[in-house]
């Protein structure tokens, strides 16, 4: 499945946060499986989400939608940074 790397600038993560879980259901619609959100150790004003979606297509119709840009908004984002489409070629689990 291909996966979207996107990394984000915002205000307060408390702020960022609440909205982001608020937009889990959007995000089931546009096919998204799931996502992982990583702070920036150095810059606390900076997260890196990792999607898994099963439709690029809706995913980038999802990104650039009306109601996503008004929820960046009530987040606080600062700078909507950057996007890339990554396709999986490798996995390497250790336990």
């Amino acid at each position: 499945m291909p996966h979207l790397l996107v990394q984000q600038r915002f205000e307060e993560f408390a702020r960022w946060k609440a909205v982001f879980d608020r937009l889990a259901p959007t995000r089931a619609e546009a096919t998204c499986r799931s996502a992982a959100v990583f702070r920036n150790l150095e810059d606390p004003h900076e997260v890196v989400v990792l999607f898994e979606f099963e439709d690029m297509a809706r995913a980038r119709q999802y990104m650039g939608s009306a109601e996503l840009r008004a929820a960046w908004r009530d987040a606080g984002v600062t700078d909507p940074g950057t996007r890339t489409v990554l396709a999986e070629v490798a996995e390497e689990v250790q336990r």
